[in-house]
């Protein structure tokens, strides 16, 4: 086994067992329809959160202001210091769009940005539900099901990622997502906590993002950590505006 398995393998255990919850006591197998997965169902969702974005290099604390509408787009608007608008972006199934104000260019790119970020291939609607706390893959006959301790554990291979999902058992909602790339050993997970009610369902009011990947020749794990502390979340089927006209005077990027 390489270093860097065992580093991931033994990063993957610290992060599942980070809660006492987590630690199963039991395990038995449960079958498809033996269980119950409440997801969060929406025409447009509007989002106000504190996030931190943390890497080895730069700690960047933000206000997030994110507006969503169903399998089509996603925009958000990044304010720092003084409520200053430092970014503005746009994604969409073809592309991601950011206006950079700081250094006034627009940088445009395909959704293979969002990989360059988590070290993991995200489709659009696999972006879409990490960020509202759903099932990234519909759950088959396939999939292994067991339940441990408070928890149904879900684990599913696509291609080369595996997945695991932690449902709480009384609320039926989705706390933990592991996703592991067995090819490049990129390891993605986050964890969805303080749940509030939205309308007659609960939401995670926190979602926190820790990515781990390696540099070329190195088995040292590069950590990154995205903090969402939701502050303001509706839903609503009242069409949102998504404001996004680009300066003629910047200078466009492609990436």
């Amino acid at each position: 086994m390489s270093l860097n398995n065992l580093s991931v393998l033994i990063l993957a255990f610290l992060l599942l067992s980070c809660k006492k919850d987590f630690v199963p006591q039991e395990s038995s197998k449960v079958e498809i329809n033996e269980f119950v997965i409440k997801e969060l169902d929406y025409k447009f969702l509007s989002t106000k959160s504190k996030i931190q974005y943390k890497n080895e290099n730069q700690s960047i604390n933000a206000t997030l202001n994110m507006r969503i509408e169903n399998g089509e787009k996603i925009w958000f608007s990044v304010r720092v210091a003084l409520g200053v608008e430092a970014a503005r972006g746009l994604i969409t199934r073809d592309e991601f769009i950011i206006i950079d104000r700081v250094n006034k260019q627009v940088i445009q790119s395909s959704l293979d940005i969002v990989e360059k970020e988590f070290k993991m291939k995200l489709s659009f609607d696999q972006l879409e539900s990490a960020l509202t706390g759903n099932l990234l893959y519909n759950v088959s006959s396939k999939d292994e099901i067991r339940r441990e301790g408070n928890y149904f554990k879900i684990v599913q291979q696509k291609e080369s990622i595996q997945s695991q999902n932690l449902v709480n058992i009384k609320t039926s909602k989705i706390e933990k997502l592991i996703l592991f790339d067995e090819i490049t050993n990129y390891l993605l997970t986050v964890d969805y906590e303080n749940f509030k009610p939205l309308g007659k369902i609960l939401f995670p009011g926190r979602h926190l993002f820790t990515s781990v990947s390696y540099l070329d020749d190195s088995s040292v794990p590069v950590i990154t950590n995205i903090n969402f502390n939701f502050k303001e979340v509706e839903r609503t089927n009242r069409p949102l505006k998504f404001p996004f006209n680009i300066p003629s005077k910047y200078v466009l990027k492609k990436i």
